[in-house]
């Protein structure tokens, strides 16, 4: 097996993980009993916090990564992703898990057809076709048809699909930091994440007490800084279509 195939298969793998890893977070934000501006405040900042001393070890704060062009893809979509973070979790107690998860995964169409405009991929008949049947079974294990939509739900979903549409454009502005270390990426993500979220968090109101400091503490470290390593990690390495396929 030569190093191509062997990356694509690592990169699979890292994706596989991932997705699963994402399927826990709407359980770890209800759970953790804060507003979307505290928990993505608290997501960014222990992500951030946990990330400093791996990069210093692993010696990834070099000048030669923080170019301009760089540090402004890097914060443009840590920023997208905070914002589809802020939106998503406001949609949560507005709509079932079930019904915004549906939504959500329209993402891996946007970032198929965005991929094959912005970086020129061929859309292959049969990736476009696995992705359609893989968003039906979605459906279908989710149970769509036994949901009953009211307005509020609308509300709901309209904030889910603003959500990953940054996370969309996000993923792709990502893949052109061809050289910059997944664990960088994260790390600048989520500082200026927690930066930007510092004056709406209202924390003193509403403090996370008890068990919900470990939802607070596993969103930070399994669902951000970890997840999004794994994320980052297989982009570089598999098509944008076959990151659509495996986003569901």
């Amino acid at each position: 097996m030569d190093d191509h195939h062997l990356k694509r298969k690592v990169g699979t793998l890292e994706m596989v993980v991932a997705m699963l890893l994402s399927g826990s977070i709407g359980l770890f934000v209800i759970k953790s009993g804060q507003s979307p501006f505290n928990i993505v405040f608290f997501r960014c900042l222990i992500s951030a916090l946990c990330l400093i001393p791996i990069c210093y070890f692993y010696g990834h704060f070099k000048k030669v990564y923080f170019g301009k062009k760089e540090l402004f893809l890097m914060v443009t979509s840590g920023l997208l992703i905070i914002f589809n973070w802020v939106l998503l979790f406001a949609a949560f107690p507005k709509t079932s898990i079930s019904l915004a998860t549906i939504v959500y995964h329209v993402n891996p169409f946007v970032i198929s057809f965005l991929g094959a405009l912005v970086f020129h991929e061929k859309l292959n008949k049969n990736d476009v076709l696995w992705t359609i049947v893989a968003f039906i079974g979605l459906i279908v294990i989710i149970g769509l048809g036994s949901a009953s939509v009211n307005s509020n739900e609308l509300v709901g979903l309209g904030l889910v699909l603003i959500a990953t549409t940054l996370y969309s454009i996000s993923v792709l502005i990502t893949k052109k930091l061809s050289n910059t270390p997944p664990l960088l990426i994260v790390f600048i993500q989520t500082l200026s994440g927690a930066i930007v979220m510092a004056p709406f968090m209202s924390v003193f109101e509403n403090p996370p007490i008890g068990q919900q400091w470990l939802f607070v503490v596993g969103l930070g470290v399994l669902h951000t800084a970890f997840l999004y390593y794994l994320m980052y990690s297989a982009i570089k390495k598999i098509p944008l279509n076959n990151i659509a396929i495996l986003s569901f």
